[in-house]
């Protein structure tokens, strides 16, 4: 497809191309044009680059992908966060990650990606109409850094054990999650200082009792050793789930579950953990 292109245009074109842009804002297209010399309005040059499928909308206005000339045509590049990294361009003081399932697919645990990603942010946090459009918003608070990946924050995974533990109904579809279980706390082990307890332990620290006796449930079939150490010494009943009618019930961790589709203590146990 023939995208044509003024000699001005041009120039800006052949520098995105240089810096393999990847998402272009009106603020870089005036730096760019300022340092090339290119005399016109930034509004109307990025309109005239979107009228020829240079730039393609996101679901952030000012916002746009670029699409260099390498794909013969007006077509975005598939990349599974671009709306979250939109939204930290038009954005920049939302602190946001991907989370949970998500997360496990960006860290290479799942072999599938949600179709909308999940992003959390800080309860009380005001999230533009645009992100609640092109993702699963949640609402959680991390206190450890994210990761880059995907050219994305993402939550480190002893966040995402955390999260599950905390907010149980923000997970989509739990069968899937326990069917990885094992392999992201065997990862939190391996990638985490101090076996992974550490990165727990940081990312538990001022969270209600409740939630690490969640987390201990969680784990009490795959890392029986690590739910015992993450019990709190005193937490009362705690529902694991909606409040409604039993699924089961853990009567030493006083936990009601509502929500598993199995008991998280029918998962063996994984070897060598303990």
């Amino acid at each position: 497809m023939t995208r044509p292109l003024s000699p001005a245009a041009a120039k800006i074109v052949e520098r995105l191309e240089l810096e393999q842009a990847f998402l272009v804002t009106l603020a870089d297209l005036r730096g760019l044009m300022d340092e090339l010399g290119v005399r016109s309005e930034p509004k109307l040059v990025a309109k005239r680059l979107r009228d020829h499928g240079w730039l393609l909308p996101t679901a952030f206005p000012g916002v746009w992908e670029f699409a260099p000339g390498a794909q013969a045509g007006p077509y975005p590049r598939g990349h599974p966060f671009r709306e979250v990294v939109a939204a930290q361009r038009a954005h920049p003081e939302l602190e946001l990650a991907v989370g949970l399932t998500s997360a496990m697919w960006a860290h290479g645990l799942t072999d599938r990606s949600p179709d909308r990603p999940e992003v959390a942010v800080a309860p009380g946090a005001r999230v533009p109409t645009g992100l609640t459009r092109a993702c699963r918003v949640v609402r959680f608070e991390a206190h450890l850094p994210t990761v880059t990946l995907r050219d994305a924050p993402v939550h480190a995974l002893a966040t995402v054990l955390v999260h599950l533990a905390a907010r149980p109904t923000d997970v989509r579809s739990w069968g899937a999650v326990l069917d990885v279980l094992p392999d992201l706390v065997a990862a939190v082990a391996q990638t985490a200082p101090n076996g992974g307890r550490d990165a727990l332990d940081h990312e538990l620290r001022g969270r209600p009792a409740s939630v690490g006796t969640r987390l201990a449930y969680l784990l009490h079939g795959v890392a029986p050793g690590w739910a015992e150490a993450l019990t709190p010494s005193s937490h009362g009943k705690v529902w694991f789930g909606p409040r409604g009618p039993l699924r089961r019930h853990h009567a030493a961790l006083e936990v009601a579950d509502t929500i598993l589709p199995m008991s998280p203590g029918d998962l063996p146990p994984i070897q060598g953990f303990e």
